[in-house]
């Protein structure tokens, strides 16, 4: 709504009088007003004037600041009853307590005081016979009160692990079997097959394969090998995306529309392997541009309804968490570390590093079964990794006393934690077949074995080991 005429310029004091001229007249009754209070205070405070123009257009103006106390409107020409009762009433909005109608002679015409409140009144109701109550606008901010959703379950895309519609990281040095863990992952939501004992919303996957090439289609084919089901919703994008860049984004969205067309399932997960290859050159340090992948993470979220999981390295000390600005794993729903068990070992361990609104998930090792694919032309076999059942992950405290310990020695150990820690038999034999494999040369295994046992790590009962 805009304001009349030298509204701005009424006397900060609220209790000060607000003087109104109106009426056909009304600007050089103004300016002779003006003139008349100059000689007399020097300088004078220009009043308020509704002339031909203003009043042409009263509905939309502001003719007084709101809780001005008093008014004075000063006659000033011609002026019409409904325009009068028109500026009453804007003055009774504007909280007035006090208003006076004077002739162009300055006599008091009409004392308005008494009816300002049921002025306002009436416009609270919507009753005014010359104005309507303006509706407030309503935000679209999504508000609610109190404690009110307090019961709302948490959606997931794998229960406990990764929420619905959410930001999500997991990270760890190379060759910690991440990439096999968010492939597993799209394996079982895009078939619906729970996922380590957890259940799964069963849709769509998109997986951009940042890094990789051919080893996710191989890890695909050999999840499929082992579930014998056909990983049929999980689509490859076979390039980088650039979060940052909007059409980057505009095409995600349209492959994602695209996906649920051809499947008829929503893509529930968007996976982006890795961020560093999904960075489009920018710096991972640099908060700016972490907050321009962010932006552009969080839009993809909000146009498709899918969680997005980004695949991360750590930084050069592990323990310290994923590389890059802090700024990333604040704005992450989930995050969870992935290392290796131990060295030389088929086994990840997944620890959670952050759980925004559910518990937090128990650390878990998850062993990794070698599965044959095909031989190539060359003759060799070809073989990939599937993500198996999870379990406790293996102490290693015991083998790290033992002295002048090798790889051999540590994934021997592993073999003989993995089998117990399964309650399987753990025999001399069946550790020799495990160890070759994992492509050892057999020669010394024994010397290996009897290792472990001076070292007091393990016993050997006739053909059975157990660790101590």
């Amino acid at each position: 709504m805009k304001l009349a005429p030298n509204v701005k310029r009424l006397p900060k004091d609220k209790y000060t009088d607000a003087i109104i001229f109106a009426g056909i007249d009304a600007h050089s009754f103004a300016e002779h007003y003006i003139i008349a209070q100059a000689k007399k205070a020097g300088d004078p405070v220009p009043p308020v004037y509704l002339g031909r123009y203003q009043l042409s257009e009263l509905d939309n103006l502001q003719i007084v600041d709101d809780g001005r106390y008093r008014a004075t409107v000063i006659r000033a020409g011609n002026i019409e009853e409904p325009q009068l009762l028109t500026i009453t009433t804007k003055l009774a909005i504007a909280g007035v307590q006090e208003a006076r109608l004077l002739s162009e002679n300055f006599e008091l015409l009409e004392e308005w005081s008494d009816q300002l409140p049921r002025l306002r009144e009436a416009w609270e109701r919507g009753e005014s016979l010359v104005m309507k109550k303006i509706p407030q606008r309503k935000t679209t901010l999504p508000m609610s009160v109190g404690s009110t959703g307090y019961d709302t379950q948490l959606d997931y895309v794998v229960k406990g692990i990764i929420p619905a519609s959410s930001l999500c990281s997991i990270y760890g040095a190379s060759g910690s079997y991440k990439s096999f863990l968010a492939g597993s992952w799209a394996c079982h939501v895009s078939t619906g097959r729970q996922w380590g004992g957890r259940r799964v919303a069963h849709g769509a996957v998109l997986y951009v394969v940042g890094e990789g090439g051919i080893g996710v289609p191989r890890r695909v084919k050999a999840w499929e090998v082992v579930h014998g089901e056909q990983v049929k919703n999980l689509y490859l994008v076979n390039r980088p995306i650039f979060p940052a860049v909007p059409l980057d984004v505009d095409e995600m969205v349209i492959a994602a529309r695209q996906v649920e067309r051809e499947t008829g399932k929503p893509v529930r997960m968007i996976i982006l392997d890795t961020l560093a290859r999904c960075f489009g050159g920018n710096d991972e340090n640099d908060s700016r541009d972490m907050g321009a992948f962010i932006r552009g993470c969080d839009e993809l979220k909000r146009r498709t309804g899918a969680t997005v999981l980004v695949v991360h390295h750590s930084g050069k000390d592990e323990t310290k968490g994923a590389r890059g600005s802090s700024a990333f794993r604040a704005s992450l729903d989930a995050e969870y570390r992935i290392r290796r068990e131990d060295a030389g070992s088929e086994a990840l361990v997944i620890s959670c590093t952050k759980m925004k609104d559910a518990e937090e998930l128990k650390e878990a090792a998850y062993d990794l079964r070698v599965v044959e694919l095909f031989t190539d032309a060359d003759g060799e076999l070809i073989t990939s990794l599937v993500v198996d059942k999870p379990r406790p992950p293996v102490e290693l405290e015991r083998i790290e006393e033992a002295g002048n310990k090798t790889e051999n020695h540590a994934a021997l150990w592993q073999c003989i934690r993995t089998r117990t820690a399964h309650g399987e038999a753990c025999t001399i034999a069946l550790l020799r077949d495990d160890m070759k494999k994992l492509g050892y040369e057999m020669k010394h295994f024994r010397r290996w074995l009897y290792k472990l046992e001076n070292d007091g790590v393990i016993v050997i009962d006739g053909d059975d080991v157990r660790p101590l």
